[in-house]
């Protein structure tokens, strides 16, 4: 059986859609040619694909299955498509990367700043992710490389790892927070306020442990969840300043917010100092075009200069 890959993506984008008329439009084709599409995508494969109704399309049993491999082959063909623009000239197709909210908030979008001004005629995407879905989208050809904490990924053989650097994870609270007045702070402390984070990996469960009595775990993705979860670095760092709420980051995240009295840095010295390592994650297979490496070392530096810049404090102690 010959696979139509034009057919394939139709199907994907109605399984999107739910919808033939805002599917067409989206495809750029007639409704009619959509739905003749469709129907001889289901005929050349002997499976009824998408069940209709004057309201709605929704895929079969069968097809969830279908859906699943269509998609999976139309991202690895964009994904392809979109490399060899890039190796061609640089100048087409777009560099994809992703990426946690820590590492993105810290080096990712400061580094894309700098790519943008050095090579403005290349297009960038930044794919912002959990955890879990950092690795997801990697696996699934939705980015050319990712950024994240090796630990997460120390049992896949089939990806190639390059160590970026580490940094020191602080907690941080807001300024006039109650425990910023007790010494000597110990863990038990904590109890009293919520913690708010991005869901953690549970290689990185003592970021938080002992620290935050409402995590739990999230059963569907494994991901550790404190009291108040968010997505994004920001809103943690707005839930802290705003309340009691304890969080987590890096000073360099929060310069403005410490030198305008608006956030704090809790010392914490019953608990163990807890580091956060980076590195460069992508496919064994797969060869780093000369863009990616141009990010890559714009994130390098990045995080050079951090560690710099944390390292000066403690020599002249």
């Amino acid at each position: 059986m010959e696979l139509d890959v034009k057919l394939m993506r139709y199907a994907v984008v109605l399984s999107r859609h739910r919808h033939f008329g805002r599917a067409a439009k989206t495809l750029g084709i007639s409704q009619p040619a959509l739905s003749r599409g469709i129907a001889t995508l289901e005929r050349k494969i002997g499976v009824r694909v998408f069940e209709r109704s004057r309201r709605d399309v929704t895929p079969t049993p069968a097809g969830e299955d279908v859906l699943r491999m269509a998609d999976e082959l139309v991202a690895r063909l964009d994904g392809m498509s979109n490399r060899l623009k890039l190796v061609r000239d640089g100048r087409e197709g777009r560099l994809r990367v992703a990426s946690g909210a820590f590492v993105h908030d810290i080096a990712v979008r400061p580094a894309a700043a700098e790519f943008i001004q050095a090579s403005p005629a290349i297009r960038l995407e930044l794919l912002e992710r959990e955890w879990h879905g950092v690795l997801e989208t990697l696996m699934s050809d939705r980015a050319d490389f990712a950024i994240m904490d090796p630990l997460q990924i120390s049992s896949v053989p089939t990806l190639r790892v390059e160590t970026l650097g580490r940094l020191q994870a602080s907690y941080v609270c807001r300024a006039g927070h109650p425990l910023l007045d007790q010494r000597a702070l110990q863990v038990s402390d904590f109890a009293r306020f919520p913690f708010v984070a991005t869901g953690l990996p549970s290689s990185r469960v003592g970021l938080i442990k002992d620290l935050d009595s409402g995590a739990s775990i999230d059963t569907t993705t494994g991901s550790i969840l404190p009291s108040i979860a968010v997505s994004s670095c920001r809103s943690m760092f707005e839930i802290a300043a705003a309340t009691d709420a304890i969080t987590l980051g890096h000073p360099s995240q929060i310069e403005a917010d410490l030198a305008g009295g608006r956030l704090a840095i809790l010392d914490v010295p019953a608990k163990e100092k807890v580091f956060v390592d980076f590195a460069v994650v992508y496919k064994r297979e797969r060869t780093l075009i000369p863009a990616a490496k141009t990010f890559i070392a714009l994130l390098r530096r990045r995080l050079r200069q951090i560690e710099r810049k944390e390292a000066r404090p403690t020599s002249r102690r």
